[in-house]
């Protein structure tokens, strides 16, 4: 059955046993973390809560940002590394 989590300010639509990237979460590798329950389908309904395991910190990959003004030698180019952390979504007991 599907749920509706939240982690931080975004929400994710996942099935239990489902592994994905969220921001960086401060909880060492192999601990498990209990994330808000928005909305549950189905026979998860009466859930409060929903838990995942962390398997890995990680850093995504580098964003390039350009700006450029014609006419007046402006160009500047720099970069941003996203924190993030890999979980898997247990089943709902």
């Amino acid at each position: 059955m599907s749920l509706v989590i939240q982690s931080g300010s975004r929400q994710y639509l996942v099935e239990p046993g489902q592994q994905l990237l969220v921001n960086k979460l401060n909880v060492p590798v192999g601990e498990t973390v209990e994330l808000d329950l928005v909305y549950a389908y189905g026979d998860h309904k009466k859930t409060k809560k929903a838990t995942a395991k962390v398997l890995a910190h990680q850093r995504s990959e580098k964003v390039r940002v350009v700006k450029y003004k014609s006419k007046s030698n402006y160009k500047r180019t720099y970069g941003a590394v996203q924190e993030q952390t890999k979980v898997e979504v247990q089943p709902v007991k």
